[in-house]
């Protein structure tokens, strides 16, 4: 897999993700402001707007009352 994936969120589930697809080859951007590392191969940024910044895709993985502002907060055409 190529190209670079941004996830927002890196609870029990965007973790696995994050993981899988760094394992998988992919460059994976992640951030959470509740969770300080990521598993090996996944660079965890200081926002999701950096996380985001020139990524294929975006993945918002949280909870729903962070569904909505979550990819607001990482920039213009990621909502």
């Amino acid at each position: 897999m190529t190209g670079t994936i941004a996830v927002l969120g890196l609870g029990e589930a965007g973790s696995e993700l994050a993981r899988d697809l760094a394992t998988a080859g992919a460059v994976v951007r992640a951030y959470d402001p509740a969770v300080a590392a990521a598993a090996a191969g996944v660079v965890v940024t200081k926002s999701e707007a950096e996380a985001a910044d020139g990524a294929d895709l975006v993945l918002s993985v949280n909870s729903a009352s962070a569904a909505r502002p979550s990819p607001r907060s990482a920039g213009p055409g990621t909502t």
